[in-house]
């Protein structure tokens, strides 16, 4: 069964990087490295809750609240380009106040479902510590496919990197690298 991997614009990183990350062992032309990657992205982005990183355009449609407080799915709002509630434009700074951790508030949002559509700008536009977990997660994931724990050739042994007790390969978090990602997370993340 063929690899199916993700598009380059959706991994985290980049492929070269995780080549010379991965001192070889993931050639930047392998479509296997692609498809590392890009399980490494979802790993990271599924625990956080969103896309984190890098910046990007997003329309989100949403429910309404009530109350003064919309809540956003990100954690680096960078700006609001628009804004329809029930179908009406609003304008920032007159209808609505908004702050980067992405809270928009307003007297009274409506209570109606789907009736927020938004634009905006949004993700961190650097995040070092997060593409050397990817690139990590990917690298360590591809040392033992098969989930194999060791291997023994003659008088060779070699122990794959181990997620867990017995368990290796797969893509898990381990406790430190989620204590990396925990700057990231939203509050109602999975």
């Amino acid at each position: 069964m063929p690899f199916v991997a993700a598009t380059e614009a959706e991994v985290l990183g980049d492929l070269a990087q995780l080549e010379e990350f991965s001192q070889g062992d993931l050639p930047e032309s392998a479509p296997i490295t692609t498809f590392f990657l890009g399980a490494a992205t979802a790993a990271v982005r599924n625990y956080c809750g969103w896309h984190v990183f890098p910046s990007k355009a997003e329309t989100m449609v949403l429910d309404g609240p009530g109350g003064e407080l919309l809540e956003l799915r990100t954690k680096r709002l960078q700006n609001v380009k628009s804004l329809t509630e029930n179908g009406v434009n609003l304008t920032p700074d007159v209808d609505f106040e908004w702050s980067p951790s992405g809270l928009l508030r307003k007297r009274c949002w409506t209570e109606r479902f789907r009736s927020i559509v938004v634009e905006v700008e949004h993700g961190f536009t650097s995040a070092p510590d997060l593409l050397e977990l990817v690139y990590g997660l990917a690298t360590r994931a591809a040392s033992s496919p098969s989930g194999a724990v060791q291997d023994t050739a003659g008088p060779f042994t070699v122990t794959a990197a181990q997620v867990a007790p017995g368990v290796a390969g797969g893509i898990a978090l381990m406790a430190h690298e989620k204590a990396v990602l925990d700057p990231y997370r939203l509050a109602d993340a999975p």
